[in-house]
């Protein structure tokens, strides 16, 4: 009888405190609720109520239910955007466009855009010496003619050399290259062509950067090309220091003709004429 109490605790511990392979099975049953969310006909209705009274299930429940708002959140925030903004911005499909308005938080650099559109090229400008003396002297129709002529010969050398026309000023052409020795080359051509037509034509060939829009440049390169051409010599090529640098090693020749002060511009630049286009 002495050893009845020791008994009976021994009972009392197994009761409220069961073994550890009852422990072991009761959190295995959990985790398999867990994994399977949803039991099978007949299982156990402990699994069913361990599954949703788990903590972890709740939480995961609670994340997913957070995400599915936001994402709805963001979803009716960038279709009010897209209805208030432009037909030519709803047509763009670019993935910045897209990101900038899902998340209006990120805001871009305007000098970034900006930027984004300059481009480092070779400008070559034509010009027809004393054209409205020619038009005085041939008349209209004639000059017309001439003219288509001289539209013809000029396109055929800039595709040769591998140019981008960009515009037609009627007595002269604006044309890009993204090389400043086939941009010399050009020019020395196209004077050699035209001289044939019996006019004559000068070229100004600047390097720099210029601002790129759908089919138009602009920017300071252009200005300077511009007025190279102006003062340069009927027949003669001039350009820029900057390109006679750019292209040395090419076998062009140039002859010095010394610093100019430019109209408009605030710096004076060296000039150089075109003596030897040979390949």
């Amino acid at each position: 009888m002495a050893n009845r109490p020791l008994l009976q605790a021994s009972v009392d511990v197994a009761c409220h405190h069961p073994p550890i392979d009852a422990t072991w099975r009761r959190d295995h049953e959990a985790t398999t609720a867990m994994a399977h969310p949803y039991p099978q006909a007949g299982g156990d209705m402990a699994v069913e109520v361990a599954m949703r009274d788990s903590v972890p299930l709740r939480w995961i429940a609670e994340a997913e239910a957070r995400s599915v708002r936001e994402i709805a959140r963001l979803q009716a925030h960038e279709s009010q955007l897209l209805d208030r903004s432009a037909p030519s911005e709803r047509a763009c499909p670019g993935w910045r466009w897209r990101l900038s308005r899902l998340v209006p938080r990120l805001v871009w650099d305007s000098s970034t855009e900006l930027d984004r559109n300059r481009v480092l090229v070779t400008v070559l400008i034509t010009d027809i010496v004393g054209s409205t003396r020619l038009v005085a002297e041939i008349g209209d129709r004639h000059w017309r003619a001439l003219l288509d002529r001289h539209d013809d010969a000029t396109r055929r050398q800039v595709k040769r050399f591998g140019g981008r026309e960009i515009n037609n000023r009627g007595d002269g052409f604006l044309v890009m290259f993204d090389s400043p020795a086939r941009a010399v080359r050009c020019a020395a051509a196209i004077a050699k062509a035209i001289a044939s037509l019996g006019i004559s034509v000068r070229s100004g060939v600047h390097v720099g950067e210029i601002h790129l829009k759908c089919a138009e440049i602009s920017g300071i390169a252009v200005h300077v090309a511009a007025r190279i051409a102006a003062i340069a010599h009927p027949g003669e090529a001039f350009v820029s220091k900057t390109v006679r640098d750019l292209v040395a090693g090419s076998g062009l020749g140039f002859e010095d003709r010394g610093v100019h002060q430019l109209r408009g511009l605030p710096e004076e630049i060296h000039l150089y004429a075109l003596t030897d286009a040979t390949q």
